[in-house]
């Protein structure tokens, strides 16, 4: 082979290599996505499915925790099928709201109590919940170990008690290998989180192939407290499609996890 020829060679190899190093980086980048968990706390059911277009505007599938089951209306129920036809997730909240650190008896009097009839109430319902908030969002590590028998995945709260940016709280971002109990950060009006201040969260799910979870409570616009406003979570679900983040329920992040 001349010298013009082995040059043409190398630049070819070259270039093979060059779009070989690109495309893989590519496919790295598309396997390496960030996402989001929205939920929603208690009974706000005619709340949640007032905005049920603002949840389908941008295709936002969330997961709702649902307490005391047994006291839902007939129209609440339907409300809630539709949600949950609409592809969010109905999760479980306990039967009385209870909270399971200060619970007077033991972890099988709650178990028996609070959390198998709140499972059944559901199920009997329509909704085959697979995922559990804590009311108050506290634990302890032996409820959680047994709570795992009867849920796939449990969400507790962590708040903003350091007032700074929440891409610094570790524990509200869920990650390949410890998604199976997570905590979440409140976005309610009284917890003053900044759209700018969760976009910083939102970049650092991206970042690092993580997914960042949020709990709030009522929607609507009374800026009072437990209440998150339409118009806020308008501005947050316009900043993940911005970053290209995907929301999904508590129940995909394995999926989520297996597949990025």
């Amino acid at each position: 082979m001349n010298r013009k020829n082995q040059h043409g060679a190398f630049r070819s190899a070259s270039l093979l290599a060059l779009i070989t190093f690109i495309l893989l980086l590519s496919c790295n980048e598309q396997n390496k996505q960030g996402a989001v968990v929205f939920s929603f706390d208690d009974q706000y059911i005619d709340e949640w499915y007032s905005q049920r277009n603002l949840f389908n505007q941008y295709n936002i599938k969330a997961t709702f925790f649902i307490s005391r089951p047994h006291q839902l209306k007939p129209d609440q129920i339907e409300k809630l099928k539709q949600l949950q036809a609409d592809g969010h997730e109905i999760g479980c909240h306990g039967l009385n709201h209870l909270n399971a650190v200060t619970y007077k008896d033991s972890i099988n009097v709650l178990i028996e109590k609070e959390i198998k009839p709140a499972i059944e109430s559901l199920s009997e319902l329509g909704f085959d919940a697979h995922s559990f908030a804590y009311p108050y969002g506290s634990s302890l590590p032996n409820i959680d170990s047994i709570l795992l028998g009867y849920f796939d995945y449990l969400r507790k709260a962590t708040y903003n008690t350091k007032d700074t940016s929440i891409d610094y709280y570790d524990d509200i971002f869920a990650k390949k290998d410890d998604y199976k109990v997570v905590n979440a950060m409140g976005i309610d009006t009284n917890f003053k989180i900044t759209p700018e201040n969760l976009e910083l969260g939102l970049q650092r799910a991206k970042n690092n192939n993580e997914v960042l979870i949020l709990y709030s409570h009522k929607i609507d616009s009374s800026l009072t407290d437990y209440t998150v406003r339409p118009e806020y979570l308008a501005e947050i679900f316009k900043r993940c499609e911005k970053l290209n983040i995907k929301s999904i329920r508590m129940t995909d992040l394995e999926n989520h996890f297996q597949n990025h």
